[in-house]
């Protein structure tokens, strides 16, 4: 199984057989936001939502195919973040020309009303740093002193205040200097 790939005919044979429009908007949202990369690789029925551990029961596929769907609505909407915000036809272009018009036209509304949210999500659960709270910085330079003649060396203070499990006890404040 490819990870980062988009099976578009499993796409368009899950969503042609699902009863609504409201459960494939249910069914995208799920599989491409509230996963990270390293979720999706090892997808495991517990850790699903339940919508998607319902999926082969309510499209009546097979769990194999539910995850491909699963895999490749995830990849699209990554990829509709990297290219396709900016630039939606070269997105619209890697679709099949048999394609159904009426699902991609859809897709392509549920992206874009989602693409904010999903991409921020991305953002924050793909970089395991604190979150910065303030920012502080003081350049220093001693032109000269008792000692030397001249002095050029600059001195740069940095204050930065980061959120992160030390902040629920109240230290926030974390000093560097360069």
């Amino acid at each position: 199984m490819e990870f980062n790939k988009i099976n578009f005919k499993v796409i368009e044979d899950c969503f042609k057989q699902a009863e609504s429009r409201e459960l494939l908007y249910n069914i995208f949202i799920a599989s491409s936001q509230n996963m990270t990369d390293s979720e999706v690789k090892v997808l495991k029925p517990d850790s699903l939502p339940g919508l998607l551990r319902q999926l082969p029961s309510q499209l009546e596929i097979t769990n194999e195919k539910a995850v491909m769907l699963i895999l490749s609505l995830h990849a699209l909407m990554k990829e509709y973040i990297a290219v396709g915000m900016q630039d939606e036809e070269s997105l619209a272009s890697r679709f099949p020309s048999t394609f159904n018009k009426k699902i991609m036209s859809f897709m392509f509304k549920t992206m874009r009303s989602c693409a904010e949210d999903c991409k921020q999500y991305y953002q924050d659960q793909f970089t395991n740093l604190p979150r910065m709270v303030d920012f502080d910085w003081r350049l220093d330079v001693k032109i000269s002193s008792k000692s030397a003649e001249r002095l050029k060396q600059p001195i740069l203070y940095v204050k930065m205040d980061l959120e992160d499990a030390a902040a629920a006890s109240g230290e926030q404040n974390k000093e560097v200097l360069f």
